[in-house]
């Protein structure tokens, strides 16, 4: 069988065809002006490779539980989820640009019956003739079975590029669905580590405050003892009660804290609060501090903060939108060819049939009452907006960088002068017990400065934890703390 096809719709096929489909692009320019090194880091002498920076602390018990967060935290395999539903919506709407082929096929079975139009009389006549019985009958019974099959092709070629637009802006938000996985990571070992610098802290302030309790009960005996000799007041007594009151019950919201940083850091490791127990660990992983991470620039932060280059993948989807919104002011071309056979099952003749069109065809916008200008300047401010948010979220991050370290170097100061102060405050301290000891020194000036000391190490707890925060923060400002998936979903 020979088929022949009109010889315009093929010359225009062709010119389709060779009109290789455009992507209309749009312009991008962030206005904020980049600065080439950061102010704070003059002093900085760390390592320059943040990917893994809580190694840095050389802990194996705060290694395994990031490592086990960024394996089964929920909010990172939720980010995954949607990174896989943002990948197949891009390959959606990639296969929109090609034909789509269509089979089909039918069987239909009828059965019919018509009353016969023809008169008696005409029916009698008939009857003479055995070859017209059929008409003679005063109805008709109409019975048939048939099968019908074919094929369809239909096709947009992409001519202005709004269909490369929308897939531009579908792979974009894939994109930006990627930088949500990195940005759940960096956020999950944050949260880790912080939690558990926070139980670490609980656990050496519950030995202080356990040292600071005994020491104050036993000033409160010996302030009873001298009371009932008459040598103080009800006021001292009552006075150094209330200090070991306060104290006890300082300590059990402590044991409260402890715990409560303890449950956060069982969900943020995808396990059961109720049964997981944190690990001891040999590390005293408050007394020194990683140094600041060197070797950092603000073009380097550009590129790898996930929220960055989140916000980037953003611009770029809301231009590629633009760019289709655009695209709908001109013409749109469509191609379909449709072939179709049938044959009649039971009919005596053996009925077939072939037949086939093609079809080219144009659409141009010619009256929307404004919707498509409508949209077109909805999307414009929407790429504006996002323009606007990505230029912000630079500024933002290019301040908390040398804030992070210049706060860090501010607290690395203060516990270096708060461990001196302890170890000032331990000495005297120690030389009180020694002056009470030969009879040179009343005992609650003793237990005094032995409270002093304890007061002293709690400054610096209190001060290196806020030192390990810091440096935390500092690591999250420079986009620290994620490395590349490596999935086996198909990337657009």
């Amino acid at each position: 069988m020979n088929i022949r096809f009109p010889s315009f719709p093929v010359a225009l096929l062709v010119s389709f065809i060779t009109a290789a489909c455009q992507s209309h692009t749009i312009a991008l320019d962030s206005k904020v002006d980049v600065p080439t090194a950061f102010n704070q880091t003059q002093a900085a002498q760390g390592s320059a490779d943040i990917r893994h920076w809580w190694q840095s602390w050389h802990d194996p018990v705060l290694n395994n539980l990031i490592e086990q967060g960024l394996q089964k935290n929920f909010d990172i395999q939720t980010a995954r989820s949607r990174l896989n539903e943002a990948r197949a919506n891009a390959r959606l709407a990639g296969a929109d640009k090609g034909p789509a082929a269509v089979l089909s096929a039918d069987a239909a079975h009828s059965e019919g019956r018509i009353r016969n139009p023809l008169n008696d009389t005409v029916r009698n006549n008939l009857r003479a003739f055995p070859q017209a019985a059929p008409f003679t009958a005063d109805h008709f019974n109409l019975d048939g079975n048939s099968l019908s099959g074919g094929w369809s092709v239909s096709w947009e070629p992409d001519i202005f590029g709004r269909k490369s637009s929308d897939a531009d802006a579908a792979r974009a938000a894939a994109m930006g669905a990627q930088e949500q996985v990195y940005g759940a990571q960096l956020l999950v070992a944050g949260d880790i580590a912080d939690n558990y610098f926070k139980a670490r802290a609980a656990e050496q302030q519950m030995r202080t405050a356990k040292h600071s309790i005994d020491t104050l009960a036993h000033l409160v005996r010996y302030v009873k003892g001298r009371f009932q000799a008459g040598h103080l007041t009800a006021y001292e007594v009552g006075e150094a009660e209330s200090r070991l009151s306060a104290l006890q019950a300082k300590y059990s919201t402590l044991q409260a804290q402890r715990d409560a940083y303890i449950r956060n850091i069982a969900v943020l490791t995808g396990q059961t609060p109720q049964t997981f127990r944190l690990p001891d660990s040999a590390v005293d992983i408050l007394a020194t501090a990683p140094a600041a991470p060197s070797g950092q620039t603000p073009q380097g932060l550009l590129e790898r903060r996930p929220d960055i280059r989140a916000r980037a993948a953003q611009v770029k989807a809301y231009a590629a939108k633009l760019a289709s919104a655009q695209a709908d002011l001109l013409p749109r071309f469509s191609i379909d060819f449709l072939g179709q056979s049938s044959i009649s099952v039971d009919s005596d003749s053996g009925l077939r049939g072939w037949g086939s069109l093609l079809k080219a065809g144009i659409s141009v916008p010619i009256f929307t009452n404004g919707r498509i200008r409508a949209n077109i300047a909805a999307a414009d401010a929407r790429l504006q907006t996002a323009l606007l948010e990505y230029d912000q979220n630079i500024l933002k991050a290019l301040g908390e960088v040398d804030s992070s370290y210049q706060t860090y170097y501010a607290l690395n100061r203060q516990s270096a002068l708060l461990a001196t102060a302890h170890q000032q405050a331990a000495k005297q301290a120690a030389d009180a017990e020694k002056l009470f000891k030969y009879g040179n020194q009343t005992l609650d000036k003793t237990l005094t400065a032995r409270l002093e000391e304890q007061q002293r190490q709690e400054d610096l707890i209190q001060s290196q934890l806020a030192r390990a925060q810091i440096l935390v923060s500092l690591y999250k400002a420079l986009g620290g703390g994620w490395t590349a998936e490596q999935t086996n979903t198909e990337k657009p």
